[in-house]
């Protein structure tokens, strides 16, 4: 296998925290359908209220849990990739950059595309 030495000078803030955000939305939606699950039982099990109200209650739970944990999780996630990029920049910058060992034919073959 042929390899071939990279240096990276500088990394994409933006870039960076999308990436970690995406993952962190990832993340925060599987944990807020299970807190959504778990919050829709509780209300039903334990509320004297009616029928339409449970609901109501249980598609506000639902709601919550599917769109705004995904969406403070990006938020946070993206906040915190852009600073470990902020902070990466610094170091690769005052080091001389980051050295990676790459394969030359993948190189080659994007470069083509």
């Amino acid at each position: 296998m042929n390899t071939e030495s990279v240096f990276v000078r500088r990394i994409g803030v933006s870039s960076l925290g999308k990436l970690v955000g995406t993952v962190q939305a990832i993340v925060g939606l599987a944990i807020g359908m299970v807190a959504s699950i778990v919050g829709a039982v509780n209300i039903v099990s334990n509320s004297n209220e009616s029928v339409a109200s449970n609901v109501l209650l249980s598609i506000g739970i639902v709601m919550i849990g599917l769109v705004v944990y995904p969406l403070t999780a990006f938020v946070v996630g993206w906040l915190y990739g852009a600073l470990v990029a902020v902070v990466l920049n610094v170091v690769v910058g005052v080091s001389g950059g980051l050295e990676l060992t790459v394969d030359s034919k993948a190189i080659s073959t994007k470069i083509q595309k």
